[in-house]
C-alpha cells in the first residue's frame, strides 16, 4: 500500500503529542498535588496521551508496526532526553552513544 501524502504527519504529530504528554508530566512534578497547576499539567499530559493515540492509530492504517513504533519509540526518546537535557539533566557519555544509536537506528528503519 502506498502511504498517502502528509501521512507521515501522523507518526510526527504522534511523536511530538507523546513527548509533549511527558514533558507535562515532568512539570507537573515541581508543584504540590492536587493543586491547580498541578492538575491542568496533568490534563494537558492527559490530552496529550489521547492525542498521541489517535496519531499512532493513524499512523498504523498507512504504516506496518514494525516501522512505525520504533521510529515514534526512538523519536519520542530523543526529544524527551533533549528536554532534559535543556532542564539541567547531565547525559553521559554512555547514555549519549545509546542516544546516538537510537538515531541511526530511525535512519536504518527507514532505508
Amino acid at each position: 500500500m502506498v502511504a498517502p501524502p502528509f501521512s507521515w504527519l501522523s507518526v510526527m504529530s504522534g511523536i511530538l503529542f507523546s513527548s509533549l504528554a511527558q514533558i507535562c508530566m515532568k512539570r507537573a512534578t515541581i508543584f504540590e498535588v492536587k493543586s491547580i497547576s498541578w492538575l491542568l499539567y496533568l490534563g494537558g499530559s492527559l490530552s496529550c496521551y489521547i492525542l498521541s493515540f489517535i496519531a499512532y492509530y493513524l499512523a498504523l492504517k498507512y504504516f506496518s508496526i514494525s516501522k512505525v513504533s520504533p521510529i515514534m519509540t526512538i523519536g519520542v526518546v530523543l526529544i524527551v532526553v533533549a528536554y532534559g537535557i535543556w532542564a539541567g539533566e547531565t547525559v553521559t557519555a554512555k547514555h549519549a552513544f545509546g542516544l546516538f544509536l537510537g538515531a541511526v537506528s530511525i535512519f536504518l528503519i527507514l532505508s
